[in-house]
């Protein structure tokens, strides 16, 4: 997700997602970032205002390439049914890539920094989730429920499976086709 570059700041990103993933949301402190990343504690400052901007920023950069790895997914052709199917798999395949990215959001959604960052780095994945659920329930094949309610069915299983998957539990692509279609019955009318 995430990608080390040559570039100072994106490594100062890194470096804070990982600390993050490894340590929790305490122990990303200006100088464990700054050691992570192999610099001056001061250089984070001509990057960032705060440390919580720079924890903020990188988050909503993980969520934005969480956004287009899955938004030809979820806007391609097909009927919804197999649209929302092939969207839950990339979201899944785009955590599942980058399993320090996937600990370093699910911290990051549980801090005090959450609030602050207003939901801006959710906006594009919930508006492309909506537009799928639109789709669906003209068509009549998607329960004509609040998105935030289909939402909630369509990531929770990715949750719970990179979780798993991050204490060892080996799926199946046979298990993760089953998983996949059981996101798409649970939305289907």
């Amino acid at each position: 997700m995430l990608t080390d570059t040559l570039s100072t700041k994106d490594r100062l990103l890194r470096a804070a997602l990982k600390i993050v993933a490894r340590d929790g949301m305490g122990a990303a402190t200006t100088a464990a970032i700054a050691a992570e990343t192999g610099v001056a504690e001061g250089t984070l400052y001509r990057h960032f205002p705060s440390k919580d901007d720079l924890l903020i920023e990188a988050y909503r950069r993980l969520k934005g390439e969480v956004f287009t790895a899955i938004s030809e997914a979820g806007d391609g052709d097909g009927p919804p049914t197999e649209r929302l199917k092939r969207l839950w798999l990339t979201l899944l395949n785009a955590y599942r890539s980058d399993t320090e990215a996937f600990t370093f959001g699910q911290r990051f959604a549980e801090s005090a920094l959450s609030e602050r960052e207003g939901g801006a780095a959710h906006e594009r994945i919930g508006a492309a989730l909506t537009r799928l659920r639109d789709a669906g329930v003209a068509a009549g094949v998607f329960k004509s429920l609040p998105t935030d309610i289909l939402s909630n069915l369509f990531f929770g299983p990715v949750g719970y499976m990179v979780k798993s998957e991050i204490k060892g539990r080996a799926w199946s692509d046979a298990e993760l086709d089953m998983a996949a279609d059981a996101v798409v019955d649970a939305w289907r009318a």
